[in-house]
C-alpha cells in the first residue's frame, strides 16, 4: 500500500534512552514518514516495549523543551521550572536530524488536561455547580488559560516544527483521568455530563453576556445533582443527548452549552493565526471516537466536550479523528461517517496493539478499509509501547 503517509505519536522518552541519529532512520525503514512528537503532556505510568522493558512514569503538564516565556502574552499562565526540560538539547537534536533526513515533526500538544497547571492555579480550571474542582482540567473559557494555549502555541510554531497535533483543546468528561478515582455511587451519562459542566467565573461571565440568567441554571443543575447524591439517580438507563439533558435540566441548558463552544472555537481561531502565521499545520486529534465505543457517529457526542464541528473544520487544517476500535467494520463506518459529514479528507489514528489489534492481518483488514474509503493518511500511536513485531505489522501494511 505505498503512498501511504504515516506519522507515529511518539513519547520525548524515546529520545531519552536512544540518539535522534537511531531512532529516526529506523523509524523511516518501517515507512514512518513522521512523528508526532509529545512536546507537553500529561501524567502517566506506562510500561515502554520498543527499546526494552520500561515501567515510565510521565510528569503531568510537562513541557519536553526550555520554554521560551516571550512566546507569552501579559496575563498568560506560564509553565514554571520544574515542569520543563532545563535545555532544548533533546528537540533541537530531533529537528536537526530530522530535517536532514527529510522527516516530519510534528508538536503532540495537550492543552486542557494538566493537573501541574490546575493544581498551581485553582481559579484556572473547572469549576462544577458544586463549587467542586476539577484540578487536571483547564477550563478554556479562562482568559489566562486561553493566552497559556496560544503562548506555548507560539512558542512550539517558532522551533522549526511542521506541524501542530493539538489534543484536548476542549472541555472534558467527569472521569477524564486521576490516580485511582473513586466514584462508589452508579451514575449515568446524565449525571455525569452535569457533573462535570463547568461554572466556573469566566463561564458565568460569558453566559452573563449572553443576557442569560446563569444563577437560575447553576441553582438547577446543582439541584439535580444533590438528588442524585442524596438518594439515587434516576436517569440511569437514560441516553445522553440533548434533548434528553433538556428535558433533564431545561432548554436553558442548551444555550449555555451553545455559549460554550463559542468560547472554544474563538481559541481554534487564536492558534489558528500563529500557525497560518508560521506557515504550519494545525490538526484536530479528535477524541469523539472514545466518548461512546460503540457509536459509529462519534460527531454527534462532539457538543459534550464543547467542540462544534461546523466551526471547527472551518479553522483547523485537519481532523485527526481516535478511530480506536476492534474490528474493520466498526473502523470503515466510523471514518466513513467523518468524511461524509466533517471533511472530504481526514488522517485516521489507529492503535495497532492490544487491545485494538490483536493480529497483523486484523491491522491489515482496518488499513485495507481506511484505503479503500480513500483515506491515505494513517498515523499510529503509541510508538514507544510498540514491540517489534507490532512495528513490522505497520511497515508490511503501509509499504507493500
Amino acid at each position: 500500500m505505498s503512498g501511504i503517509k504515516s506519522n507515529a505519536f511518539t513519547l520525548a522518552y524515546t529520545f531519552f534512552r536512544e540518539p535522534a541519529e537511531k531512532v529516526i532512520p529506523e523509524l523511516r525503514s518501517y515507512g514512518f514518514s513522521g512523528i508526532n512528537l509529545a512536546l507537553n503532556y500529561h501524567s502517566s505510568r506506562d510500561l515502554l516495549l520498543r527499546q526494552g522493558p520500561q515501567l515510565a512514569y510521565l510528569s503531568d503538564g510537562f513541557h519536553y523543551y526550555q520554554v521560551n516565556d516571550q512566546a507569552y502574552e501579559p496575563g498568560a499562565i506560564k509553565p514554571e521550572q520544574k515542569d520543563q526540560l532545563p535545555t532544548n538539547q533533546v528537540l533541537d537534536s530531533v529537528l536537526k536530524v530530522a530535517k536532514e533526513n527529510g522527516f516530519e515533526v510534528n508538536a503532540w500538544a495537550v492543552y486542557m488536561h494538566n493537573s501541574a497547571i490546575g493544581m498551581a492555579h485553582p481559579d484556572s480550571v473547572v469549576t462544577n455547580a458544586l463549587g467542586n474542582k476539577f484540578f487536571s482540567e483547564l477550563c478554556p473559557s479562562n482568559p489566562a488559560v486561553a493566552k497559556y494555549a496560544v503562548g506555548m502555541s507560539k512558542d512550539l510554531a517558532s522551533r522549526g516544527i511542521d506541524g501542530i497535533r493539538a489534543e484536548s483543546l476542549h472541555f472534558h468528561g467527569a472521569r477524564h483521568g486521576e490516580h485511582h478515582e473513586r466514584f462508589f455511587i452508579e451514575l449515568s451519562p446524565i449525571t455525569e455530563f452535569l457533573f462535570a459542566l463547568c461554572f466556573c467565573n469566566y463561564c458565568k461571565q460569558n453566559f452573563e453576556a449572553c443576557n442569560e440568567d446563569v444563577d437560575k441554571l447553576i441553582s438547577k443543575v446543582a439541584k439535580l445533582l444533590l438528588l442524585v447524591f442524596e438518594d439515587k439517580d434516576p436517569w440511569l438507563g437514560k441516553q445522553l443527548n440533548l434533548s434528553n439533558l433538556a428535558e433533564v435540566a431545561g432548554e436553558q441548558i442548551l444555550k449555555y452549552l451553545k455559549c460554550r463552544e463559542k468560547a472554544v472555537t474563538n481559541l481554534y481561531r487564536q492558534i489558528s493565526e500563529v500557525t497560518s502565521g508560521a506557515k504550519i499545520s494545525f490538526n484536530f486529534v479528535d477524541q469523539a471516537p472514545l466518548l461512546d465505543f460503540n457509536s459509529q457517529d462519534a460527531i454527534s457526542n462532539s457538543w459534550q466536550v464543547g467542540i462544534d464541528n461546523s466551526q471547527i473544520v472551518q479553522i483547523i487544517d485537519r481532523y485527526e479523528p481516535l478511530i480506536y476500535r476492534r474490528e474493520s467494520t466498526q473502523v470503515a463506518k466510523l471514518a466513513e461517517n467523518y468524511l461524509k459529514n466533517i471533511a472530504p479528507n481526514i488522517t485516521a489514528i489507529l492503535r495497532p496493539t492490544y487491545p485494538d489489534c490483536t493480529s497483523a492481518n486484523n491491522l491489515s483488514q482496518k488499513v485495507d478499509s481506511l484505503v479503500g474509503l480513500g483515506i491515505r493518511e494513517i498515523d499510529f500511536y503509541l510508538l514507544d509501547t510498540m514491540r517489534k513485531s507490532d512495528l513490522n505489522n505497520i511497515k508490511s501494511v503501509i509499504t507493500s
